[in-house]
């Protein structure tokens, strides 16, 4: 783990010369044990395993990947963590999703698909993955077996009950 940390620190020192790109070195660092940390500690993973698995899906920067919106912090009510897929999908129930955009209901957990018309001819198509996201709608979704997490549309079946 402390290689791939000094790599990820190289790599953020060469996006910028002198002082600031070891202040984003330094920065990283802080930012990677922080997160580690706390995913490893709610998640009772081990540190290693949660870095390989983020560094499996990065395609991009370190700079621009290791941040909030890619590792949200594991506690409240905007993050549910499962231990499978299945126990996710029975969790969910009926595939319905709450659009943070149109406020309609979605089949689809990522993009839109709720029918609403948003402007005369322009349908909602909302996805969760544009540069809006979820609008602080969402809700972040970890499977611990697949060391996996993403911001999905909430679930209907998740909204609080209000009287």
């Amino acid at each position: 783990m402390d290689k791939t940390i000094e790599k990820l620190k190289e790599e953020a020192r060469n996006s910028w010369s002198g002082e600031t790109g070891e202040q984003r070195a330094k920065d990283l660092e802080m930012y990677l044990k922080g997160k580690l940390a706390e995913y490893s500690n709610a998640l009772d993973i081990p540190q290693e395993e949660i870095l390989k698995s983020w560094e499996e899906d990065r395609t991009y920067s370190a700079i621009n990947y290791y941040q909030e919106a890619n590792q949200p912090t594991i506690k409240g009510d905007k993050v549910r963590v499962f231990e499978t897929v299945d126990e996710m999908l029975q969790a969910i129930g009926e595939m319905e999703f709450r659009c943070p955009s149109c406020n309609g209901v979605s089949t689809n957990p990522y993009k839109c698909n709720s029918g609403d018309e948003m402007s005369k001819g322009k349908m909602c198509d909302w996805n969760v993955g544009g540069l809006f996201g979820d609008l602080g709608e969402g809700t972040f979704i970890f499977i611990k077996d697949k060391l996996k997490g993403e911001t999905i549309f909430t679930p209907i079946s998740w909204e609080k009950v209000t009287s």
